[in-house]
């Protein structure tokens, strides 16, 4: 994929409300696959237009926990919801949208009551139910670098897998 002759460029969507996170994941793909091209939601709404709309991408960066609506100036977002991504994923299935999807969040718990659930069984509920597109899910940290390293490997795969297409 580093600039190999005929290499097709990859096209990526980025759906992450967090603005420092947002920020790290561009400036880690930007680095690790330069032709890139990044599209950027922020929202539930928002990345659910961008997945629905005529634009196919080549991987999706998925955060689990998000607003509804984009936060602007006169916009505070609506109630936050604990399992955006899920729902996404959920929608994704339900319209036949074969993009693949790597899952990456900051939280360790996600829901409360008895809506809660961990990461790990998150994890195993998204692998089980969106086999075709879900790739796993990445643990993203500011403080430690190991979330590069997932995720570097993930996408890799992606792209070898787009090259040998």
């Amino acid at each position: 994929m580093n600039g190999s002759k005929g290499a097709r460029i990859m096209r990526m969507l980025i759906i992450e409300d967090d603005e420092n996170k947002r920020q790290q994941l561009e400036l880690f793909l930007r680095n690790l696959l330069p032709q890139c091209v990044l599209v950027i939601r922020k929202s539930y709404n928002s990345g659910l237009r961008a997945i629905m709309g005529n634009e196919m991408y080549d991987l999706i960066l998925l955060d689990m926990t998000m607003p509804t609506y984009d936060i602007g100036l006169d916009e505070d977002g609506g109630r936050p919801q604990h399992y955006a991504g899920r729902a996404i994923l959920r929608q994704m299935k339900r319209h036949d949208i074969i993009a693949p999807v790597i899952v990456v969040t900051q939280f360790d718990v996600f829901g409360e009551g008895h809506d809660r659930m961990t990461r790990d069984e998150l994890d195993t509920q998204l692998r089980q139910e969106h086999l075709k597109v879900y790739l796993g899910m990445v643990y993203y940290n500011a403080a430690v670098d190991g979330w590069k390293d997932e995720l570097h490997a993930a996408i890799l795969s992606v792209a070898y897998d787009k090259e040998g297409a």
